[in-house]
């Protein structure tokens, strides 16, 4: 097994991220090498956290062709908040990529390169409403619906 000993993001990711949360990224990935197997050099990889996923499908049944079984797993973030993390890999993996953003809701999708214990992410987009009307419970989860509301000033 690989150890990533660095890890550099390209790109602005986005501050509701994921990636903002120390050592979220290094934990899932290291997890995934044990519990799947080694990370190519070259790979997709997508968070989503698992209760906005849930919320607006309860199934994943639009994507599941999309996602390795031995790179898909939830991985819970220090405070408790669990994530879909989704490894991709392969020819098609930026294919399937796109797939996964267009069923995603609050997801970040980067592609990800390996050099020896170097890990650099750069951000290929993130998506916060897809879309989709969510139940009537999340309507003022999105930013958009606060920033109308007033909730949230804009800067």
């Amino acid at each position: 097994m690989r150890v990533i000993s660095q890890i550099s993001l390209k790109g602005s990711p986005p501050p509701w991220g994921v990636t903002a949360i120390d050592g979220f990224i290094l934990s899932a990935l290291s997890r995934a090498e044990r519990e799947g197997s080694e990370l190519p050099g070259e790979f997709y990889v997508s968070f989503c956290p698992w209760g906005e996923r849930n919320e607006v499908f309860h199934h994943l049944s639009a994507v599941t062709d999309v996602f390795e079984p031995r790179f898909r797993l939830v991985h819970f973030t220090s405070c408790g908040r669990p994530y879909l993390v989704a490894i991709l890999t392969g020819p098609d993996a930026m294919v399937r990529q796109r797939k996964a953003m267009a069923h995603l809701p609050w997801s970040e999708h980067y592609h990800g390169r390996l050099e020896g214990g170097s890990l650099t992410l750069t951000l290929e987009g993130e998506v916060e409403d897809i879309g989709v009307d969510p139940p009537e419970t999340l309507g003022e989860r999105t930013l958009k619906r606060l920033f109308e509301s007033g909730e949230i000033a804009a800067l």
